[in-house]
């Protein structure tokens, strides 16, 4: 029987990198601009991720590898924005 004292440390860091790998950063691309000028679609963006960053900085403090709360925060930044994301390619 394998000694689980030693698989502990392998088995956490696959976990770890699995959740680094999978989470990925939402990105302009992924909304539907609709009518949107593409100036003003591009600066909402911007404003946006901006925002995600300032809010990622007060809540994630350094220890979200996975960047969720920047995902949410510029997710529903750019919904209230009235942009729609795209379906999954």
């Amino acid at each position: 029987m394998p000694d689980l004292r030693r698989l502990l440390p392998i088995l956490a860091c696959t976990v770890l990198a699995a959740a680094g790998c999978g989470s990925s950063t939402p990105r302009a691309d992924d909304y539907d601009p609709g009518t949107t000028p593409p100036a003003q679609f591009q600066n909402a963006a911007s404003l946006c991720e901006k925002q995600a960053e300032i809010d990622e900085k007060n809540l994630g403090r350094g220890l979200d590898f996975t960047h969720a709360t920047y995902n949410r925060m510029y997710d529903a930044c750019m919904r209230a924005s009235g942009f729609t994301r795209n379906p999954p390619k």
